[in-house]
């Protein structure tokens, strides 16, 4: 009994601690999107492979709940220039939308794979599932506002993400269907300033 009583309490501190975090990013994300239409924010640089294991947390039981694994193949030195809380909610809305494509399917082993193309001055981060695919009617469609195929989606979850990514980062965020899945792509312009990245 003991020995429960000491598993309980890890898994019970353990819960907190990501309940707190997941508070704390909330907050942050009201506060981003308050002040997502100021013209004076301040753009930094960010480490890449940072902010993503930081996003991996927040949805890492519910992917573990399912059964879905995560690989990560990002270069711990990449950073870009934009804004990190922006940056990761959009993140954290594409591994949300690929871990329900995933449960949707079926598919035994789902897997998310986050990999990293550099190509001249801009750093993708590539998300890409096995869950199957975006319908080629709705690949079109999917970052339209107000376009969602779930019951009880608003339709501004990728709208807002495109927004962020290609209005206030300069970036480009594009979807494509590839073998048995979707490869959902965050390109962003290479940080140039030599000092060292926020959350490196």
């Amino acid at each position: 009994a003991h020995a429960f009583q000491e598993l309980d309490q890890h898994y019970l501190d353990a819960a907190v601690t990501d309940g707190q975090r997941l508070i704390q990013k909330m907050s942050m994300t009201i506060d981003d999107f308050r002040n997502f239409f100021r013209p004076d924010k301040q753009s930094i640089r960010f480490n890449l492979h940072t902010i993503i294991q930081e996003t991996l947390q927040l949805v890492d039981a519910s992917l573990k709940n399912h059964g879905i694994a995560v690989t990560l193949h990002v270069d711990k030195a990449a950073a870009v220039q934009g804004y990190p809380n922006e940056y990761s909610q959009v993140l954290l809305n594409i591994l949300t939308n690929a871990k329900d494509a995933i449960v949707e399917s079926g598919v035994n082993h789902g897997r998310i794979d986050i990999g990293l193309n550099v190509a001249e001055n801009m750093a993708a981060v590539t998300v890409a599932d096995n869950g199957g695919g975006v319908p080629s009617g709705i690949l079109e469609k999917i970052f339209d506002p107000y376009f969602t195929t779930k019951e009880k989606g608003t339709g501004i979850g990728l709208y807002m993400s495109k927004m962020i990514i290609e209005n206030n980062m300069k970036g480009t965020l594009r979807a494509d269907n590839v073998d048995h899945g979707a490869v959902f792509s965050i390109a962003c312009p290479i940080a140039k300033n030599p000092q060292k990245a926020l959350h490196e």
